[in-house]
């Protein structure tokens, strides 16, 4: 028992158990509501390390140029690629896939339309540095070396130098 400060009479404490009831079992649902929401990849930490940086397989390109394809065949060029537009809002994107025919220049590939519209695709997105190569089973080996060089580009400043080189589909 307590008395007041300015009364004569004193004054039965309060009974605190009921808040402390309610403050144990608030942290018991927060605590449940913790452990229902949330994973092991959050509470655990796994360390990793990489021999090299090449170790792991690259993340899929997130550019505007999300694929380039270089085809040859019979003499001709053919060049697919796709371009990834997004709407203003930036709430979804579309992919347009487009395809250039180039064809033979005196009855030889057109190495140097190929490589002005490598440099134009270049342009839009520099950080796209992958490409693929489809060679017919008909094309010579010289022929394919020199659609791997035009494609890499010159080394002072390089269009698509990591190649794949693919089958004919």
């Amino acid at each position: 028992m307590r008395s007041r400060l300015f009364r004569s009479d004193t004054v039965a404490e309060a009974d605190v158990r009921p808040s402390l009831l309610g403050v144990v079992t608030l942290l018991f649902l927060l605590l449940f509501f913790l452990l229902s929401t949330s994973t092991g990849q959050r509470l655990g930490v796994i360390p990793m390390r990489l021999s090299t940086p090449d170790a792991i397989a690259p993340l899929p390109h997130a550019g505007v140029l999300q694929r380039i394809t270089v085809r040859m065949q019979n003499q001709q060029i053919f060049v697919e690629f796709s371009l990834q537009s997004t709407d203003i809002s930036a709430s979804s994107t579309t992919e347009e896939s487009h395809r250039k025919d180039l064809p033979p220049r005196d009855g030889q590939p057109d190495y140097a339309a190929l490589q002005a519209l490598l440099s134009e695709l270049h342009a839009m997105d520099p950080s796209q540095t992958r490409a693929e190569i489809e060679p017919a089973d008909s094309v010579p080996m010289e022929q394919v070396h020199r659609l791997i060089d035009v494609v890499r580009g010159p080394d002072a400043a390089p269009l698509f130098p990591k190649l794949a080189l693919t089958g004919a589909r």
